[in-house]
C-alpha cells in the first residue's frame, strides 16, 4: 500500500512529533510510505529530512495569513504524487488534499476544540468549520484522538459518526522513563510541582496558581515549576505576583531533549486544563514515575484518569490532594506504580497498527 502522509507543522510541536513518530512506525509495518512536511532551512527539525523517506514543503509564512496561504504550499509540494491513501495529519493539510488529488483521504484533527473553546478569531474559527464542511462532503475519513473528542465532533461539528475513527496517540516510553535516584536532583530544598504545556487560556493555570497558594499555606518547603513557552507574552508571572505566591519559576520553552530530566526533576505534577481531546503531559509524567493530579475536562479522565487522581475544578479538591501526597511518600510511590501501568497501554505500535486499519477499511 502506497501511503502518503502530510504534516503541516513542524517536529518541534506536539502535532510535528505525532507526526513522526505515527509515520515512523506505520512505515515500520508498511515501508511504502512517504511523508511530506513543512521545511525551512535551519529550523530545528530540519536535519530530519536528511532521511529519504521524508520530504520537504518549502513556505513562507504570510504572518496573518500563514494558515490560509499554507494549504496551496502544501498542495504544490504533494505535485503529482500517485498514493493509494492520503493521510493529513491536522485540517490544514486536510485542506490540501482536497484539490484534485481526486484519492481516498484520512484526516487527523485530534479534536474540535476550537468549536466549542473559544481560543481563536470569528474568522479563523468559520475557516476551520468551512474545512469540516469540505471534509464532509468529500467523505473524508476523520481520526480523533480520544472518544470524548469523537463525540465532540459529531456533537459540534455535525461530522457522521460512521467517519470518524478514535485512535489514542502513544507515549514514546524511549524518551519519557524514570532516571536514577541519583540523577534525578533527589535532595532538592523543596517539594517539587511542575507543569508542563501551553500557556493560553484553556490551559487554566489561575486555578493551578489558587490551588498552589492554599498548598503553600499548609507546606512553606513548595514550589511551583512551570514549563511552557513565551510565559512573558502572557499575564501569569504577573499574576502570581500579584497572588504574592513563593518559590514560582517559569523555565520558558524546554526542548524535547530536556523534557524527560524536567519531568524527573517533579515530585508531582498538577494538570488543570479546562480541556484536551487527548492531553499528553499527564501520562508523560507517569511515564517518568512522577505522581500526576489532573482535572477531568474534556477526554482528561478517559485518557488519564485511571493512572492518576481526577478531580472537579475546584482549588480545595485539588490542593487536598496534594497535601495528601505530600505527607505520605507511600501515596505517592503507589501512585507512581499506579500511572506507569497506566501508560502501558499508549504506544505508538498500537496507534500504527490501528491507523493501518483505517486504512485498508478505506480502500476495501
Amino acid at each position: 500500500m502506497n501511503i502518503v502522509m502530510v504534516s503541516c507543522q513542524h517536529f518541534t510541536s506536539g502535532i510535528g512529533n505525532y507526526a513522526y513518530e505515527l509515520a515512523k512506525h506505520v512505515r515500520a509495518e508498511n515501508p511504502e510510505l512517504s511523508l511530506f512536511k513543512v521545511y525551512k532551512p535551519g529550523h530545528a527539525d530540519s536535519s530530519f529530512h536528511e532521511q529519504a523517506w521524508i520530504h520537504p514543503i518549502p513556505y513562507k509564512s504570510f504572518r496573518d495569513l500563514h494558515p490560509y496561504i499554507l494549504p496551496l504550499f502544501i498542495r504544490k509540494a504533494l505535485g503529482n504524487t500517485k498514493a493509494d491513501i492520503y493521510h493529513a495529519h491536522w485540517f490544514l493539510s486536510g485542506l490540501a488534499l482536497g484539490y484534485a488529488l481526486g484519492r481516498p483521504a484520512v484526516v487527523t484533527m485530534h479534536d474540535v476544540s476550537l468549536l466549542h473553546i473559544k481560543e481563536a478569531s470569528a474568522t479563523y474559527e468559520a475557516y476551520y468549520k468551512w474545512a469540516l464542511e469540505r471534509f464532509q462532503k468529500k467523505r473524508f475519513t476523520l481520526v480523533m484522538v480520544s472518544e470524548t473528542a469523537k463525540q465532540d465532533a459529531v456533537k459540534y461539528a455535525g461530522y457522521p459518526e460512521n467517519l470518524i475513527e478514535v485512535v489514542p496517540n502513544g507515549i514514546n516510553q524511549q524518551r519519557f522513563y524514570p532516571l536514577p535516584t541519583e540523577a534525578e536532583d533527589a535532595k532538592k530544598a523543596h517539594f517539587r510541582i511542575i507543569y508542563s504545556g501551553g500557556l493560553g487560556k484553556r490551559k487554566n493555570l489561575e486555578l493551578l496558581f489558587n490551588a498552589y497558594k492554599l498548598i503553600s499555606q499548609k507546606h512553606s518547603d513548595v514550589e511551583l515549576v512551570i514549563a511552557g513557552a513565551y510565559p512573558e507574552r502572557t499575564a501569569y508571572p504577573q499574576i502570581a505576583r500579584d497572588m504574592a505566591l513563593k518559590n514560582v519559576r517559569f523555565t520558558g520553552y524546554l526542548p524535547d531533549e530536556e523534557m524527560n530530566a524536567f519531568y524527573n526533576s517533579g515530585d508531582l505534577l498538577i494538570y488543570t486544563s479546562l480541556y484536551e481531546g487527548f492531553g499528553f503531559a499527564p501520562l508523560e509524567a507517569m511515564a517518568a514515575g512522577v505522581p500526576v493530579i489532573t482535572t477531568s475536562g474534556g477526554s482528561l479522565k478517559e485518557i488519564s484518569g485511571g493512572g492518576g487522581i481526577c478531580t472537579d475544578y475546584d482549588e480545595h479538591q485539588i490542593s487536598e490532594a496534594a497535601n495528601e501526597l505530600i505527607a505520605s511518600e507511600a501515596k505517592r510511590r503507589t501512585l507512581i506504580e499506579k500511572g506507569r501501568n497506566w501508560v502501558q497501554q499508549y504506544t505508538w505500535e498500537k496507534a500504527a497498527e490501528k491507523t493501518l486499519s483505517i486504512f485498508k477499511n478505506k480502500l476495501s
